[in-house]
This record gives structure tokens, C-alpha cells and sequence, in this order.
């Protein structure tokens, strides 16, 4: 319901704005939509990555803001714990005030339009953690393309 809600937020803010509100979200700016699920990426022949996306296009070109909730949360929020600046986070699936301030934290250190809304341009700047072939955390973080 509290995504309904943000979507309708945002419609309502953007027509009320015009063209200035759609500045506001630079980052999510070319996504395909809300990031439902979570995909493991092979980053090189012993690591993966896990990263939200989209199930409907299979594009991890999508977006997560306040209100989503769900594992593709929980995976955003384990990349912003581990490997973006968010050590105090708790990793709950909820896309909260905290996880907006964290990802906000995050896109600026990374150097990315700081909106607090994870998109495609912060897929790409922020650091992932990386898994080993059996599932572990090895304890490294890399960027994605």
C-alpha cells in the first residue's frame, strides 16, 4: 500500500511541477520500473554479485524508493551495509526513511545525483558484495556494469 501511495505521490508531485520534478530523480531517471526481484550476476569465474531487478524485463535497470519493500530491498540494503557507508542499516526488506538517507549517503560519497532513490545510475557507482560460486560472502566489494 505505501508503494501505491508513493507512486501516486510522485505522479501528483510531477504534474504539479512540470519539468522541474522530473529532475529530482535523475537517477532512476531511465529505469524500466520497480526492482521485484533479485539476480545473481557471475562478476568473474569464482564470484557473483547479487543486485536488484525487475522480473518483468529481467532489467536491473530498475528502481527502489520509499515504500518498496521486499528482497529486492533487503538486497539493496545489504550492498549499502556492507559495501556503501551504511554500517548501522538494519537489513529488513522495508525501503524506509533510513534506507533513503543511506542510499542519499551512499550516491553522494559515490558520486552520483544524490535523490535517495536507487536507479540505474546507482546500480552502476555503488559497490556490491561479492558471493563465492557455493553462496558465501567472501568479504569483497566490486562495482558492475
Amino acid at each position: 500500500m505505501r508503494r501505491v501511495l508513493t507512486v501516486v505521490a510522485a505522479a501528483a508531485a510531477m504534474l504539479a511541477g512540470g519539468v522541474a520534478a522530473t529532475t529530482a530523480t535523475a537517477s532512476a531517471a531511465d529505469s524500466v520500473g520497480w526492482c521485484d526481484g533479485t539476480r545473481t550476476i557471475k562478476v568473474s569465474s569464482t564470484a557473483t554479485v547479487r543486485q536488484p531487478y525487475h522480473t518483468g524485463t529481467g532489467s536491473r535497470d530498475c528502481t527502489l524508493a520509499e515504500g518498496a519493500v521486499g528482497g529486492a530491498v533487503s538486497t539493496l540494503q545489504r550492498a549499502l551495509k556492507l559495501c556503501n557507508f551504511a554500517t548501522n542499516l538494519d537489513i529488513d526488506g522495508e525501503f524506509g526513511s533510513l534506507t533513503e538517507q543511506a542510499v542519499s549517503y551512499a550516491q553522494s560519497k559515490r558520486g552520483t545525483g544524490v535523490d535517495g532513490i536507487y536507479g540505474p545510475d546507482s546500480r552502476q557507482a555503488f559497490h556490491w558484495p561479492t558471493y563465492s560460486l557455493n553462496g558465501s560472502l567472501t568479504g569483497r566489494c566490486v562495482t558492475t556494469s
